[in-house]
């Protein structure tokens, strides 16, 4: 099988095979038994069967299926807070829910530059395994309050050098939950310091062709319930993308250029 060079450039349509193919047409999806994808630089000009033309290279991929790439509207981009909520239970004792001493003296435990790294990580995994666009979704335990430009900055260069379509916003919320010193779960707010998250949504580097593109981000409904219905004023009429995610309603808008220019302080 021959393999594309280290550059991952080869010049001329370049022809690929296998024993079946996902493709269009009419409207819907169809499988090319023995199919074939014809590409040339960043475009697929080809697919089915039967290619007429010349090609500058043939990689036969054998027993495979070869698709268009997954959209992960989940992408998960912070396995390591994942890890340690696993080794650490029950939860609400051992760092899933922050106890109240934490809350009063909260800080960011990790390093700008292991935030930049959770998002190149995850998103050379999310590749791997055939996801092209995603929108990633992180914890916000374990920070000082939501996540930040920075971090997402890091990760629009990220997204950028790897090659991957992303949604990109920084998580926002007014409040949220903690355990007091005789267990009972309680809740604190600072609803001024997630509206002026949400106004202060700054645009991303290197967007190439649209991408990445913009999404506001609530968190957890109970920490954002009035930043939920802020933010379907702060996303563009159109075109938007609407989704549920982080257990809160969110709305995209098409570009890493468009800003919330009338956002409800109430």
């Amino acid at each position: 099988m021959t393999t594309l060079p280290a550059s991952g450039r080869i010049d001329g349509p370049v022809l690929l095979t296998a024993r079946w193919v996902v493709g269009h047409r009419d409207g819907r999806h169809v499988i090319y038994d023995d199919g074939v994808v014809v590409f040339e630089g960043d475009k697929v000009v080809f697919v089915g069967h039967d290619y007429p033309g010349e090609v500058a290279e043939r990689i036969d991929y054998g027993n495979a299926i070869l698709s268009p790439g997954f959209i992960d509207l989940d992408a998960l981009s912070d396995l390591d807070t994942t890890v340690l909520a696993f080794d650490n239970q029950p939860s609400w004792k051992t760092g899933r829910v922050w106890p109240k001493s934490y809350m009063d003296h909260a800080y960011e435990m990790y390093t700008q530059e292991e935030l930049a790294f959770q998002k190149r990580y995850a998103f050379a995994q999310l590749i791997r395994n055939g996801i092209t666009t995603a929108l990633p979704i992180a914890s916000l335990f374990y920070r000082e309050w939501g996540e930040t430009d920075a971090e997402f900055s890091a990760a629009a260069d990220a997204a950028h050098a790897l090659g991957l379509r992303v949604y990109l916003g920084p998580a926002y919320r007014s409040g949220n939950s903690y355990v007091e010193e005789n267990g009972k779960i309680a809740f604190f707010y600072d609803e001024e310091r997630g509206s002026a998250a949400l106004r202060n949504r700054s645009p991303s580097p290197n967007a190439s062709r649209g991408w990445p593109r913009r999404w506001c981000a609530p968190c957890w409904r109970p920490t954002a319930s009035k930043l939920t219905r802020r933010t379907s004023f702060a996303a563009p009429r159109t075109p938007a993308v609407t989704s549920i995610s982080r257990s809160a309603s969110i709305a995209a808008s098409p570009d890493w250029n468009s800003t919330a220019s009338q956002v409800p302080t109430a």
